[in-house]
């Protein structure tokens, strides 16, 4: 079952923590897709993955809204890990 977190009811201090290790996974994976070596990037793209399941405390495949948009979807680190 997927757990769906909203932001909106998050703690102020959680919400930002979460929004930005999003924020820092996205720029990495765009940089990591345009690399000549995108191997690269997998340790700092797998740290944000671990410290957003960190935030959440969960071990569940889950999804992160923000009211309608869809932020960020744990089951994409399956899809990122086999890329290769």
């Amino acid at each position: 079952m997927v757990k769906t977190f909203d932001v909106n009811s998050l703690s102020e201090r959680k919400r930002f923590e979460l929004k930005l290790q999003i924020a820092l996974l996205n720029n990495a994976l765009k940089i990591q897709s345009m690399s000549p070596h995108p191997e690269k990037y997998d340790e700092y793209i797998n740290e944000r993955h671990t410290i957003i399941r960190s935030i959440l405390n969960t071990t569940a495949d889950f999804i992160v809204k923000d009211g309608d948009n869809i932020l960020y979807k744990s089951f994409n680190e399956i899809m990122d890990k086999n890329r290769k």
